[in-house]
């Protein structure tokens, strides 16, 4: 399934994408909870798989409504640096021996057609095309080999970053978590759609031209290690993000530097996941 939150910001509604259209999830069965996080919460997805296969809930074209992040405000966004092997590369750093974790602010999250915002203190906003996995139920100490059993599933996110605060403050939180630097959907997909997240491919585009090309079979960490590594250092409750970190390509790299600009658009995508459409403000 496609679970989207659409409508209005703060104040969307939870459906399932079927086709080209959304089925609204409180006309199918109104005794469902009425997001994306308590819909995990509540263990709800076999219901909700029962309420689309109704037939009762109205259905609405997704073309018509704009769409939020299917996670609005995830409890913690845990993210991933240095994970691709291409881009340790390209920043001429050693593989790190165990996954380098920091944390984005939940109140970066935005939707996936919604617009980036340039910090007034900041003049190197980079982009960073990243595969994000949802937490389904409470998880603490995780067996490798049990990771998959409390992923919810899947979506696309782009690890907007401040690099110049980035980089002059030993910690990243501050340049990562700018309001509007975490474009994160169009859908949560259940664990069940997605075979192997870790071969799928990644793209970034900005304004047409194709600057980050990768896959995720270049994680250092991959899926299950993240939620296992995670969960032996915090509590992973549902809706939680992992944010795994970004292949090469980032604008800081490159010479010359390719930094974002008002009027830029990026468009964010991963095989089987959806796309990000955000223009730059």
């Amino acid at each position: 399934m496609k679970l989207v939150s659409f409508g209005e910001y703060e104040k969307e509604r939870v459906g399932v994408v079927v086709g080209d259209e959304i089925v609204d999830l409180a006309s199918a069965d109104a005794s469902l909870p009425t997001t994306v996080l308590g819909i995990l919460e509540a263990h709800a997805l076999p219901a909700v798989a029962a309420g689309v296969d109704s037939g009762k809930g109205c259905r609405i074209a997704a073309s018509s409504v704009r769409l939020g992040a299917p996670i609005t405000r995830p409890s913690k966004i845990v993210c991933v640096g240095l994970n691709y092997r291409d881009h340790a590369e390209e920043t001429n750093s050693p593989l790190p021996e165990n996954p380098l974790l920091f944390s984005k602010a939940s109140s970066a999250v935005i939707g996936p057609n919604d617009d980036v915002v340039l910090p007034a203190d900041s003049q190197e906003v980079d982009y960073e095309v990243e595969l994000a996995v949802v937490i389904g139920r409470r998880a603490k100490d995780v067996p490798l080999e049990l990771a998959y059993d409390f992923i919810a599933g899947y979506a696309v996110a782009n690890d907007v970053s401040a690099r110049d605060v980035q980089f002059r403050q030993k910690q990243w939180h501050q340049g990562k978590s700018y309001d509007t630097f975490f474009p994160f959907g169009p859908y949560l997909v259940t664990r069940d759609e997605i075979a192997d997240p870790n071969t799928l491919h990644v793209q970034f585009d900005l304004n047409g031209r194709t600057l980050q090309n990768s896959n995720t079979d270049n994680l250092i960490f991959n899926v299950p290690t993240l939620v296992s590594h995670i969960s032996r250092i915090m509590t992973l409750y549902p809706g939680d993000v992992i944010s795994t970190g970004t292949p090469a390509g980032v604008g800081v790299f490159r010479n010359p530097k390719i930094l974002l600009k008002p009027g830029d658009d990026m468009v964010t995508t991963i095989d089987g996941l959806g796309t990000l459409r955000n223009r730059v403000k």
